[in-house]
């Protein structure tokens, strides 16, 4: 199975043979999957509430792009680091950790009073995330045999992404009844339920010989993100040229440069350089960003489009994402007959080729409420379908004593992507409208309605068409980059 050599099992001793995996692993893997989900989830249910949180706590648009992406900033900032530490000192203590911390900063986030409150709420609920969701998959890495690790892992992955099409549904649900912060107290109970299985289940494994953490990297990471995103979602209001966003824009882009140079000279990188120059890492590495920055973006905008322009309830407005759930589950279920006919490369490609067909269906037929929806239930396919390959490609390029590093940039690029997308898409949004003021919950509620709501349906076709640029760059990358290597071979399992 390739475990670490201080593997140990907390509830049941390992098998004589590693290669059969740990005797517990499917229960495991129901642990895990669950923990994930909630994590998962709470990108995308806070969705439906973003209307309502906007007219709740008076948060105009670009309020509300920072409350939906400070969660995802803190995790793509600390996933990699944390993912460090639990490989080095327990994966299962940062799981356990990461539980409790994303339950109690749930709870606080639930009574906010103030967007800025929410906002740093969110924030802590990263720090709980971060931990959680790269030792879901280095844990996973472990406790399977390489013979079932793909299995596993799309499972894995269809989990996630089911979790995350299922958000909108279960917020809609939840806002039916409560109030809009129960979509984050839900969280409490879940996670109290996680830990203690956790805490029964999950076997202890490390890798003492993993390097110190990159603290320099992290913190020019967290930098570069931040400053970044920020010029993103503030261009729309201060205006793309004023000093404010053109200075942010150089700084992020200097450290950028900078995180590259200083991981290629470090003794203890984030990640492996050995593994970033595999091809099927940086295959990977461009696969599942695009395929979250389209999904999490979509899913701002249309959120609001659903609401504020077809005056559906959050239930309704969640219901449409019904469909994409299922497609969701449909397509993670067919990847691994996908990619045992035509190779991981090739499997991803036809899985960004059909999110790039549905958002670009619906940027062409986006005036009505029934081809919204079959855009939306396509979506979902394309999800299912690319990112397990995407997934394995990535975890398959590095060996099994790496699987939390390797976690933590799949987690890592999935939070950032997702941010990005949120910023870009919602920036584009506002400026194909004409403004931040042109598209608040006031102005498609106030006297002028009709045609506010018209304006924001004839704006909803660029940010559209911007993810559907991303996903076809991408396919073309994933194809150039696997080209020539087994990730372009038909398989029956995985390769490692």
């Amino acid at each position: 199975m390739g475990e670490s050599p201080t593997t140990s099992a907390s509830a049941r001793p390992t098998p004589a043979d590693p290669s059969d995996g740990h005797p517990d692993r499917w229960r495991i893997l129901a642990v895990l999957c669950a923990a994930l989900c909630i994590v998962v989830l709470d990108n995308t249910i806070l969705a439906v509430a973003v209307p309502r949180v906007g007219h709740d706590l008076h948060a105009d648009e670009t309020a509300l792009q920072w409350i939906t992406t400070a969660y995802s900033l803190v995790l793509a900032a600390l996933l990699l680091p944390l993912a460090g530490l639990g490989d080095r000192f327990g994966r299962k203590g940062l799981l356990l950790v990461g539980v409790v911390l994303f339950g109690a900063a749930s709870a606080g986030a639930a009574f906010a009073a103030s967007s800025g409150q929410l906002i740093v709420a969110r924030g802590l609920m990263g720090v709980g995330g971060a931990g959680t969701m790269p030792a879901t998959l280095a844990v996973l890495g472990n406790v399977f045999a390489q013979h079932e690790r793909a299995r596993a892992i799309a499972i894995w992955s269809g989990m996630s992404a089911l979790a995350g099409a299922a958000g909108p549904v279960v917020g809609g649900i939840l806002l039916d009844r409560f109030w809009w912060g129960s979509v984050f107290l839900v969280n409490v109970p879940v996670t109290a339920g996680v830990f203690v299985a956790a805490l029964l289940l999950v076997p202890t494994s490390k890798d003492p010989a993993t390097p110190a953490v990159d603290v320099p990297g992290s913190l020019i990471w967290t930098g570069a993100l931040g400053l970044l995103l920020f010029a993103v979602i503030e261009g729309p209001g201060r205006g793309w040229v004023s000093a404010t966003v053109v200075g942010a824009v150089a700084l992020g882009v200097g450290l950028l440069t900078l995180f590259a140079w200083w991981e290629r000279r470090t003794s203890h990188p984030l990640l492996s350089p050995a593994a970033v120059a595999d091809p099927r890492m940086q295959a990977g590495m461009v696969a599942v960003p695009a395929v979250f920055f389209s999904v999490f973006g979509a899913q701002f905008v249309l959120s609001q489009w659903l609401q504020g322009v077809e005056r559906l309830s959050p239930l309704q407005s969640g219901a449409c994402f019904v469909p994409n759930a299922a497609a969701v589950l449909v397509g993670s279920l067919l990847s691994t007959r996908v990619v045992a006919r035509i190779g991981l490369g090739k499997a991803t490609v036809t899985g960004l080729l059909v999110l790039a067909s549905a958002v670009g269906f619906g940027a062409a037929f986006h005036g009505s409420l029934a081809p919204v929806i079959a855009a939306i239930v396509v979506v979902g396919l394309g999800v299912g379908l690319a990112c397990p390959p995407g997934v394995e490609m990535i975890m398959g390029s590095v060996p099994p004593e790496q699987a939390g590093q390797a976690a933590g940039v799949n987690e890592t690029i999935v939070e950032a992507g997702g941010a990005f997308g949120i910023a870009v898409m919602g920036s584009v949004l506002a400026a194909a409208a004409g403004g931040v003021a042109a598209i608040s919950p006031g102005k498609l509620g106030g006297p002028a309605a009709a045609a506010a709501r018209d304006h924001f349906t004839h704006s909803l076709a660029p940010p559209l068409l911007t993810a559907m640029v991303i996903l076809l760059l991408a396919a073309a990358v994933v194809w150039r980059r696997t080209q020539g290597t087994d990730a372009a071979e038909p398989v029956g399992g995985t390769k490692r």
